[in-house]
């Protein structure tokens, strides 16, 4: 029995250094699996960071470039020529943020503003010089405009008071009396005023022209255009039927007329009238002896009337 208790108690030790020997087991597994974590985690951790070095490497390299490009100088002139700056970093981060938000504001930079600006500057010059002479030449227009106005107010004037005469005294000859006048109804502006015609033929009070009878309106229009006539004679004068709405006793008086002023100016009336006819030292008439065929016929009334023996 001696035996087999110090057997069993060799037994009960082997087997409790077996169990700590499988902790011991267990434990040594767990801390690889604790290593091969960490070594996972500082590998990614690795990687992350080499990816990191090399945006941030990109980046200085960029910035290099853009500082470079802007400043026309290498990145290590530079920085020996920059200043250092006073201030605290976080006041100078705020800073640089406005100016960024300025600058993003502005939008982009045009290169070629200076250029532009200078061809605009070029083009304002001349339209400024332009503008002035459009200035002058309306300033020349207005005063010319001014002067041709006086000259043209003070020609009408003299002879508006002339074709007043004159048609004044036209008009007591062919109604033997009588008054008319003539006056403008803006005084102010003469040269746009509407003219007005007063008449008043022997043995009637002042009134319009359109309220005079017809052989009345057509002596005094007759008594006007012979007063605008007067103002200037011409050798000739053609008159179309101007005759036709005078009545016999009219006739005769627009016939004076013409004899009056006949050895001044030669005219040349059309008229169906057979009075003024008559009074006219030559006829010319149309004919038509064929169908179709028209032809004129001139005749001396004076040379035709002593050929007949008739009176003149």
């Amino acid at each position: 029995f001696g035996l087999r208790d110090e057997a069993e108690a060799s037994l009960r030790q082997k087997a409790a250094a077996v169990d700590r020997l499988a902790e011991s087991l267990q434990e040594s597994d767990r801390k690889v699996r604790v290593a091969r974590a960490a070594e996972r985690e500082a590998v990614d951790r690795r990687h992350s960071q080499e990816l990191e070095q090399q945006d941030l490497t990109g980046r200085i390299g960029r910035i290099q470039d853009r500082l470079e490009g802007e400043w026309g100088k290498p990145l290590e002139v530079l920085l020996a020529e920059a200043e250092p700056i006073e201030g605290e970093p976080d006041s100078l981060r705020e800073e640089l943020q406005e100016i960024v938000q300025k600058l993003e504001r502005i939008g982009l930079v045009n290169m070629l503003a200076v250029e532009e600006h200078q061809e605009e500057s070029s083009r304002l010059e001349f339209l400024l010089a332009q503008r002035e002479d459009l200035r002058g030449a309306r300033d020349d227009l207005r005063a010319a405009i001014r002067q041709i106005n006086e000259t043209a107010i003070h020609l009408f004037h003299d002879t508006f008071g002339k074709i007043q005469q004159n048609f004044q005294s036209t008009f007591r000859r062919l109604f033997e009396g009588g008054e008319a006048t003539l006056w403008l109804e803006d005084e102010d502006d003469p040269l746009e005023s509407v003219i007005e015609i007063h008449a008043s033929p022997r043995g009637k009070k002042t009134q319009r022209i359109d309220l005079l009878s017809g052989g009345e309106r057509a002596l005094t229009a007759l008594s006007l255009l012979f007063g605008i006539y007067l103002v200037k004679p011409s050798p000739f004068c053609v008159l179309d039927e101007v005759d036709a709405p005078l009545d016999e006793s009219n006739i005769y008086r627009f016939i004076r007329l013409l004899q009056e002023f006949k050895t001044q100016t030669q005219f040349i009336v059309i008229t169906h009238n057979a009075r003024t006819i008559e009074a006219a030292d030559w006829i010319y008439g149309v004919t038509m002896e064929e169908p179709g065929v028209s032809r004129i016929v001139g005749v001396q009334l004076e040379d035709a009337l002593e050929a007949s023996g008739s009176p003149a």
